[in-house]
Formats: structure tokens, C-alpha cells, sequence
């Protein structure tokens, strides 16, 4: 999972304990996965592909209608030393302006290389999305056993639970992966190569449906 606001970071956190329905304890469908830093930044370009950001598109125009009036005005009057380094200023904003979205990705999985390594179980029913997170150690960590009989590769369950028509959950499909989007914030992406072809079939029919309120 990637949670989106300056940057994209991983949830540790059950975010609807509250909320949650009377349950329906047979899945619809359920499977396993995991992101590899490849598929977190497709999904991160679809997501920033789909929710446009107004603040960096007003920055770009800005910077551009403020260079092009700096140019005409060099042109007009060569001499002008500011003009020279009003432009160089527009031209350096412009720059950050139109590598912010590249940045903002590269600054998110240099991070996410430093984090343990996690693996996924997504579990569908009618009324709900239930996604658990299995954080397990890295390679070269040293990790004292006091129990026994615990499991050595997982640190931790943590469950998330999303309701469809009461969430905000939007649906995004790229090449790699079926994304779900979580209140235009978090990005839940389900690689395609870790689901067969009825499970692909079967989570893209159920966001489709169930988020548009079929």
C-alpha cells in the first residue's frame, strides 16, 4: 500500500475500526501479493496522472506566462540586467515545477528501499475489503526468539478495513496492477502478476461495480 500526501508512504494502521459492518465470514475472493518498487511507482504515476494537482499546474503557468512576458521584455530592451535574472529565475521555477511529480516518486521509494519488506493478503466480501499486512524482517537483521514456536519470518498483522459506499474508494487499472485509491490519499495496488486470470477478472467486476454503486 501507498499513502499519498507530500510524499507516499506505507499504512501501519488500521484506519476503520469503528465503522465496521456485522460481517460476512465467507470471502467472495481472496489472494496474496506483494510491490515490488517498480510496481509502487507505476501506481504512483497513475495516481498523480489521475488527481491532478492544481498547485503545481497554476505553478507551471505562472512560471511560463511570467517567462514568456520576461523574454518579450529582453527582446524590447537587451540591456536590462534584470530582466536576465528574473529569467533565469522563471526558467529554474519552471524546471522544479515540471520535476516535482519525479521527484516526489524517487524521494517515496528511496524510503521504501530502507523499509522492512512487506507481503499482502486482500480478502473480499460484500460488504467490505479487508487488507492485511505481514511486515517481515530484512535480511541482514538480527531478531531475538523468545518464543519457540513464533513464526521467524512475520513481525506483525495489521488489518485495514474499507467499506464500499461508505469510504471514499475510487478504482485505477495500469499495465502492472488494479489500484485502489482510499480517500484520494493511500494507493492499495494489486499486481497482476500475483493474481490469476479469474481473480484479475474478479477484482476489477467488483471495484467497478461496488464503487459505482451497483
Amino acid at each position: 500500500m501507498i499513502c499519498i500526501s507530500n510524499g507516499i508512504l506505507p499504512d501501519l494502521g488500521d484506519l476503520n475500526e469503528d465503522k465496521q459492518p456485522k460481517k460476512e465470514e465467507t470471502p467472495l475472493f481472496e489472494f496474496s501479493y506483494d510491490n515490488t518498487l517498480e510496481e509502487i511507482d507505476g501506481a504512483m504515476k497513475s495516481f498523480q496522472s489521475r488527481f491532478k494537482n492544481r498547485r503545481h499546474t497554476l505553478s507551471v503557468a505562472a512560471y511560463s506566462v511570467i517567462g514568456v512576458a520576461v523574454i518579450a521584455a529582453i527582446i524590447m530592451n537587451p540591456e536590462q540586467f534584470f530582466a536576465y535574472a528574473a529569467l533565469i529565475f522563471c526558467l529554474v521555477g519552471l524546471f522544479y515545477s515540471l520535476t516535482d511529480k519525479k521527484r516526489a516518486r524517487a524521494k517515496t521509494l528511496e524510503a521504501l528501499r530502507d523499509m522492512n519488506p512487506e507481503d499482502y493478503k486482500a480478502t473480499f466480501y460484500g460488504d467490505r475489503i479487508e487488507i492485511e499486512t505481514l511486515i517481515k524482517p530484512k535480511e541482514n537483521e538480527i531478531h531475538v526468539k523468545i518464543d519457540e514456536e513464533a513464526d521467524d519470518e512475520i513481525i506483525s498483522p495489521l488489518k485495514t478495513t474499507f467499506i464500499p459506499g461508505s469510504d471514499l474508494l475510487e478504482f485505477i487499472e495500469n499495465d502492472e496492477s488494479l489500484l485502489l485509491i482510499f480517500n484520494r490519499q493511500q494507493i492499495y495496488c494489486f499486481p497482476k502478476r500475483c493474481l490469476s486470470v479469474e481473480q484479475e477478472g474478479a477484482v476489477r467486476d467488483y471495484l467497478t461495480n461496488r464503487l459505482s454503486g451497483e
